[in-house]
């Protein structure tokens, strides 16, 4: 499958270099003298016609192969030359697969690259919740360009359906349309930062009616002031413009890092905060008080009175607890009621 304009995705991602050139429509398939990449396991393989996004570009229609793998497989890719190489994660939304990069884990650590140096192996576990993955190369001295899409066979999700004391929320929430069709799934799954964002940026948009390019317009921001430099992802850069979210500092944002409990709860404060309510809460007593950071205790004040999120039993509130999907969908939920009240 060819693409134009991919490699210059692939620079932009990273913020490495620009690309001069436009490659042609019709370049070749990159050598397999350069590489080896393998997938943990395959189950077959499905011809499909499907819609990407890549950086607001539109590629309709594009006839592709994937090969179909369990969730959690993982790809492995090995360089015998230095090669540019990115993974893309796609996200469903209406109907459109939106890219992500993903960062390569090498030598155990994760990076975020686009060229990978002769005889050097990465791998990307393909865990993070999203219906299909891209294997994208490219020649940068003849234009040549491969791409292998993955998709998630999703009878090969266990239990893929909300716990029951969920299940009532979350199935309001997606009713709602607070839910995007790609995050649909996976309701177990602790929730990433990213993912978190795309939540609150659609959350923006059901309850204003616009667009998030509209609202940041009205607010007189551009989704080009980008202050990360390991995620293009719209919704984070968004929600981060708004004031929603913030980085890890050093310019990173760790899109697929997962969120604490107290880290929920400022973010769920801070959307309210942009829709001008007070965000006064009574002073909570939670028996694990002196472990709620600073920062975060007005926010979890609020969430508590509020009955956007509950404590976790025993009188705690479990600040630094891990989040799932289906808390994130029921809080939404939660918050968009107080909101509409």
């Amino acid at each position: 499958m060819k693409r134009t304009k991919k490699a210059l995705f692939i620079m932009m991602t990273v913020c490495l270099m620009s690309l001069s050139f436009i490659m042609p429509a019709a370049a070749a398939e990159v050598s397999k003298d350069k590489y080896t990449y393998s997938v943990s396991k395959s189950l077959g393989e499905v011809d499909e016609v499907i819609t990407i996004e890549d950086l607001g570009e539109l590629y309709e229609d594009l006839e592709v192969t994937s090969t179909i793998v369990p969730d959690k497989a993982v790809l492995t890719f090995t360089a015998k030359a230095t090669t540019s190489a990115v993974v893309l994660g796609y996200s469903l939304e209406k109907g459109i697969l939106v890219s992500e990069s993903l960062p390569w884990t090498i030598k155990g650590k994760k990076e975020l690259v686009n060229s990978l140096a002769a005889n050097t192996t990465g791998t990307v576990a393909f865990e993070y919740g999203l219906p299909y993955y891209e294997l994208f190369l490219f020649d940068e001295a003849t234009g040549d360009q491969t791409s292998y899409f993955f998709k998630i066979d999703k009878g090969n999700v266990a239990g893929d359906q909300p716990d029951a004391w969920a299940k009532t929320e979350v199935d309001a929430a997606i009713a709602g349309g607070l839910v995007p069709e790609g995050l649909q799934s996976y309701y177990k799954q602790q929730i990433s930062r990213a993912d978190f964002a795309k939540l609150i940026v659609n959350l923006l948009e059901v309850t204003t009616g616009k667009t998030i390019d509209a609202i940041l317009e009205e607010n007189e921001v551009s989704l080009n002031d980008n202050p990360f430099t390991d995620t293009t992802i719209k919704q984070v850069i968004a929600a981060n413009l708004m004031g929603i979210v913030n980085g890890k500092g050093n310019g990173k944002f760790d899109p697929y890092g997962s969120i604490t409990r107290q880290e929920a709860a400022v973010m769920l404060t801070n959307t309210v905060d942009v829709f001008g309510f007070d965000i006064t809460g009574d002073a909570s007593a939670f028996a694990d008080n002196k472990q709620i950071a600073s920062w975060a205790k007005p926010s979890v004040d609020f969430v508590f009175t509020f009955g956007v999120m509950n404590g976790t039993g025993s009188n705690n509130f479990s600040p630094k607890g891990t989040y799932t999907r289906q808390q994130a969908y029921t809080t939404i939920l939660r918050l968009s009621n107080l909101m509409a009240e």
